[in-house]
């Protein structure tokens, strides 16, 4: 059983935990483990949409195998496939962490990192590098929420600092994963943003000290529009190059460069590319 912290939508198992029994959430957050709802919330097969009665092993219009699973926020029964809940709209499968608390170590400097809560975001801080540690879901309510509320609180909370992209003699380029102790990718988080950021697409990204409040005016300054734009631009590029190496005349293929590039940006490929290619 998978149960999200009401606060900062923090996911552990619990299964194993009794009816009552409590657990603290690394925001600080005490949760006491719920009984189960045995009902499901929407009698629909995921792949088809077809109605299902919550006793079918398989869809009877497109025989898709229905398993029921349960929301970690509201407790509802869903079919196995739904992306979000349909009973409060919570995500379902985010992966769970460990029951028991434990200090992250700083990637960078090996110090334990404390976890914050500000706003209805978790930061794990670095007393002594300033760097953060944001999981998946604090990153994607960061660059996918515009609420002027939110960036204000946490450009307030966290501490300023000159952003540097060069390493010190001795330092570390690459570094470990407080979550897996896995080596981290270092990307460039969005062009034009100007930072490169250490990336575990497990569990969550390090920002060295300055460089989380250079992105969060970056994307406030609606810098990922931009980047999006220069993408798309990027794609034109790219199918006018492949059409004149192709030797096809540049008048009977103008709308194919168009419909091209229309395609992928009304599917959300640049847009998802740009935003989430860090987690892909």
């Amino acid at each position: 059983m998978i149960l999200a912290c009401p606060t900062c939508d923090g996911r552990y198992d619990v299964t194993g935990y009794a009816v009552g029994q409590q657990l603290r959430c690394r925001c600080g957050t005490v949760m006491t483990r719920p009984a189960e709802k045995m009902q499901a919330g929407l009698l629909a097969c995921p792949q088809c949409g077809a109605g299902v009665s919550p006793t079918s092993s398989t869809c009877e219009y497109c025989t898709a195998s229905l398993l029921l699973k349960q929301c970690p926020r509201c407790l509802s029964r869903v079919f196995s496939g739904h992306k979000h809940c349909p009973e409060c709209g919570a995500e379902i499968d985010l992966a769970a962490e460990g029951t028991e608390r434990k200090d992250l170590p700083c990637p960078r400097c090996a110090t334990a990192l404390t976890a914050r809560l500000v706003g209805d975001i978790v930061i794990d801080e670095c007393g002594k590098c300033l760097g953060l540690f944001l999981d998946h879901v604090a990153i994607q309510r960061v660059i996918t929420d515009r609420a002027q509320a939110r960036a204000d609180a946490l450009l307030g909370a966290l501490p300023r600092a000159e952003v540097r992209q060069t390493v010190k003699p001795g330092e570390r380029m690459y570094v470990k994963c407080p979550g897996c102790a896995q080596m981290m990718n270092r990307k460039l988080f969005a062009a034009g943003a100007g930072v490169i950021v250490d990336v575990c697409r497990t569990h969550g990204t390090f920002f060295d000290a300055g460089e989380l409040p250079q992105i969060i005016e970056f994307v406030m300054k609606g810098g990922l529009e931009q980047a999006q734009k220069k993408e798309i631009e990027r794609e034109r590029q790219r199918l006018q190059h492949e059409k004149a190496m192709m030797g096809m005349p540049s008048g009977a293929s103008g709308a194919f460069d168009v419909r091209a590039v229309q395609v992928r940006d009304s599917s959300g490929a640049a847009l998802v590319d740009l935003l989430f290619s860090l987690f892909g």
